[in-house]
C-alpha cells in the first residue's frame, strides 16, 4: 500500500479539485511528515488503502496546544468539504477537495433568463461560502422540465437535472412552505423540497422515489434555505435552496 498522490485523491469519487498549495502538501506527504485531514463530506474509503505507518492525522486533536508534542504539529492540511475556504498566507500548506454533495433546488418564473439563474446560484454559493465544485446537480418541479434557462445551465455544466411531480414535492416536509406557491403550482414548496428530495436520492433510487418521499417526515437540514434572487435590468426571478447529501454524486 502506497501513500496517495494528493492531486489525484478524489478522482475516483468524482470530487472537484479546489485551490491550495498542492506541491507543498505533496512534499509533506512524501517526507512522511504529519498531515492533518479534515473530511466533512464524501467517501472515506480512500483511508482503508493507507499503509499502517501513514502520516495522516484525522480531525482536530483532542489535546490542548499546551500538551501537544511539537512532533504532532501538522506540516500540511487537507480539507475535504463542500465549503469554499480562502487560504491566506499561512505557516503550513493547505489544499481542498470538494465532493459533489450539494443539490440545488430551483423555482423560477417562466422565461427567466440563463444569466439570472447563473448569477443567482453564484451569489447564493458565495454568500454561504459553498464551493461551486461541490454542486452535484439541480432539481425542480416537473412543469419546469423544459425551462430553457435551467436546461441550458445544467447542459453547459454537465450537471444532472432532476424534475419531481407535485405529489413527490408535497410529501417533503420543508422549513418554509408557502400557501401562495401551493395555490399556484400545487405544492407548498419547490426549491426547498426539490433540494431535500434530491439530497436523499442516488441514481439507483430514482425508481423508488415515491416511497422515499412518503417516508420523509424528518428531512435533512438545508444548507441554504430558499432565497429569492432578481437581477437588475433582467426579467424573471429565481428561488434557490441547497441541501447536502450524505453520499457524493458520481456519474
Amino acid at each position: 500500500m502506497a501513500l496517495p498522490n494528493i492531486a489525484e485523491l478524489g478522482m475516483t469519487w468524482g470530487w472537484c479539485r479546489g485551490t491550495g498549495d498542492w506541491a507543498g502538501v505533496q512534499a509533506a506527504i512524501d517526507r512522511n511528515a504529519p498531515v492533518q485531514v479534515i473530511q466533512e463530506a464524501g467517501s472515506t474509503q480512500w483511508q482503508a488503502g493507507l499503509p499502517p505507518q501513514h502520516p495522516f492525522q484525522f480531525g482536530f486533536p483532542k489535546h490542548t496546544v499546551e500538551t501537544q508534542p511539537p512532533s504532532d504539529s501538522p506540516a500540511a492540511r487537507i480539507w475535504i468539504s463542500p465549503i469554499q475556504r480562502q487560504f491566506g498566507p499561512a505557516s503550513i500548506p493547505k489544499v481542498q477537495w470538494h465532493p459533489r454533495v450539494l443539490w440545488v433546488g430551483i423555482g423560477c418564473e417562466r422565461g427567466t433568463p440563463l444569466r439570472v439563474i447563473d448569477v443567482g446560484i453564484q451569489h447564493v454559493l458565495q454568500a454561504y461560502h459553498l464551493a461551486a465544485g461541490a454542486v452535484a446537480g439541480v432539481a425542480t418541479i416537473a412543469s419546469k422540465a423544459d425551462e430553457v434557462g435551467l436546461v441550458t445551465y445544467c447542459a453547459d455544466r454537465h450537471l444532472p437535472f432532476r424534475c419531481f411531480t407535485t405529489d413527490q414535492l408535497s410529501a417533503v416536509t420543508v422549513p418554509h412552505p408557502s400557501a401562495v406557491v401551493g395555490a399556484a403550482v400545487g405544492t407548498p414548496s419547490v426549491a426547498e423540497a426539490a433540494a431535500l428530495l434530491s439530497s436523499q436520492l442516488q441514481s439507483s433510487q430514482l425508481e423508488n422515489i415515491d416511497a422515499i418521499g412518503e417516508s420523509n417526515t424528518q428531512p435533512p437540514r438545508l444548507q441554504v434555505p430558499k432565497q429569492v434572487f432578481r437581477l437588475e435590468g433582467e426579467p424573471g426571478s429565481v428561488t434557490i435552496a441547497i441541501a447536502q447529501a450524505i453520499q457524493e454524486y458520481a456519474e
